[in-house]
């Protein structure tokens, strides 16, 4: 079972150390200063964060936003200010347009918006787009199937959507193959 050590109030650690230092001086063991903290100005002794170009007390390098201690977590800086992970990407990482979270790896920027990879999906059946990209209409992102489905126009012999060459007769579409005599020989008209 893990037990957690009480979290010590700051100042009582730096009157902890100044103690600790005075008795061992009279002892005759010296101690050297590494030099002042950043954030309290105080001589650091024992353990030290370097960061952002100063030393600090493990217990002062915190994040700028939250509190939370940084000496040993990974860190962002930001105008110079310390921010954890969490606190950095809530506050400046691009959001996903499909469900408003911060982006902290890979993303899809289209039609104007930034996604994370997993979210840019057809707008009408919800897959991920593969190898052949997506189609465009009014601002929202389509499969190829579905695209044709809903937009394209739609053949009179067969009623299958267009999706390429086709012909225009009898003020209507058809596709080259469907496009038949149908009163009784249904052979192709050329």
């Amino acid at each position: 079972m893990l037990h957690k050590s009480p979290t010590r109030d700051p100042s009582q650690l730096d009157s902890m150390l100044g103690t600790l230092q005075n008795d061992m001086s009279k002892h005759g063991i010296s101690t050297i200063p590494k030099g002042e903290c950043a954030a309290c100005g105080k001589a650091i002794v024992g353990q030290v964060v370097i960061a952002l170009g100063k030393i600090w007390h493990p217990e002062h390098y915190v994040c700028c936003q939250c509190g939370e201690e940084l000496g040993h977590r990974n860190f962002f800086e930001r105008s110079g200010k310390p921010y954890c992970e969490n606190d950095y990407h809530d506050m400046f990482s691009p959001r996903c347009a499909y469900c408003n979270g911060p982006i902290k790896d890979k993303c899809v920027t289209a039609l104007g918006k930034t996604f994370h990879s997993e979210h840019f999906i057809c707008a009408e059946c919800g897959r991920q787009f593969g190898d052949e990209g997506f189609h465009e209409k009014d601002g929202k992102a389509y499969c190829k199937s579905d695209f044709f489905r809903l937009f394209a126009p739609k053949c009179s012999g067969c009623g299958q959507p267009i999706k390429m060459n086709f012909i225009t007769a009898l003020d209507t579409h058809w596709h080259p193959e469907c496009f038949v005599c149908q009163v009784s020989c249904f052979i192709l008209f050329k």
